[in-house]
């Protein structure tokens, strides 16, 4: 997904959870807990590394202004070929995972 980090990959697995099960987007702050930051500062960071990988959107001075992105299947396929061609850690595992979530049979 967009060459995220093994960090950015959690804390917008935890985005997209807190999403799912609450109905709405953290906040800032919420994000700094779920991450186990001791500043707000780390997730305004880590949410702007995010928005600048084309995961989410961020509305300024909007508490809960994090909007996810969803990437298409096409554009996850395609990182998850370059993430296996550069040999990056990991790569072959969400590879399968992905074809796994989509009931392709190898």
């Amino acid at each position: 997904m967009k060459n995220l980090t093994v960090r950015q990959r959690e804390v917008f697995d935890l985005l997209v959870d807190f999403q799912k099960t609450r109905g709405y987007p953290p906040s800032q702050k919420e994000v700094a807990v779920l991450m186990g930051a001791s500043s707000p500062n780390a997730a305004t960071d880590m949410l702007r590394a995010l928005q600048r990988k084309g995961m989410i959107t961020l509305a300024p001075g909007v508490s809960r202004g994090i909007t996810i992105t969803t990437p298409t299947a096409e554009d996850e396929a395609i990182s998850l070929l370059r993430a296996l061609v550069n040999g990056e850690d990991h790569a072959r595992a969400r590879a399968i995972d992905f074809l796994d979530s989509r009931k392709v049979t190898l």
